[in-house]
């Protein structure tokens, strides 16, 4: 379910992301995976600064412009994406301040502040999933998605987190949805709604 960490800290995978419990806070990072893309988006804007120098003197202008203009956008946009999937972080909740911030993805590398609630607008944490919602052809879903929200005070629902698995699956997903929600609620000392197949 979990993973233990060497620092006391435990793992949760999550959809596209994973979530790490501490003792003082929980952070919810995206996948390791993902530096993929950046890594192949640097490594285009490389072979487009290559190209560009190798062949300047023979390539017409308006292709000269076309591998500059690529290389302006590319070449930071993969450095932010890269730092971002590195160290970046999607949601944090911390005991210490009270707080927890969504943190902007990508371009602001998960450092600038999207959201903040204290724990104190906390009006509880829910989690939900399509475990029971019927396709137009009356059939279940093949895949379940099962959502770790925040509710605050006001009704307003933000969503913190996902897992999605196989209906098969769909009770080691909920497991995993379940824990992390748990874990939410006993950190900002507000009761957690868990789901059930």
């Amino acid at each position: 379910m979990a993973a233990m960490a060497a620092s006391g800290s435990r793992r949760i995978p999550l959809q596209r992301a994973y979530a790490v419990v501490g003792p003082d806070a929980i952070v919810v990072r995206p996948a390791r995976s993902g530096v993929i893309g950046p890594l192949i988006q640097a490594a285009l804007a490389i072979l487009a600064v290559w190209t560009l120098v190798t062949f300047m003197a023979v390539l017409p202008l308006w292709v000269l412009m076309a591998l500059l203009l690529f290389t302006i956008v590319a070449g930071p946009t993969a450095v932010l994406g890269f730092v971002y999937q590195v160290a970046g972080s999607a949601f944090l909740m911390e005991r210490r301040k009270g707080t927890c911030r969504w943190q902007q993805g990508f371009l602001g590398l998960g450092l600038g502040t999207a959201e903040l609630v204290p724990f104190n607008r906390i009006g509880r944490m829910e989690v939900a999933g399509d475990f029971d919602e019927e396709l137009p052809s009356g059939d279940l879903q093949d895949v379940v998605r099962w959502e770790i929200r925040l509710v605050k005070d006001n009704g307003r629902v933000l969503v913190i987190g996902a897992t999605i698995a196989a209906r098969p699956l769909a009770d080691e997903a909920l497991a995993r949805a379940n824990d992390l929600g748990q874990a939410l609620g006993a950190m900002a000392g507000a009761a957690c709604a868990s789901a059930a197949l």
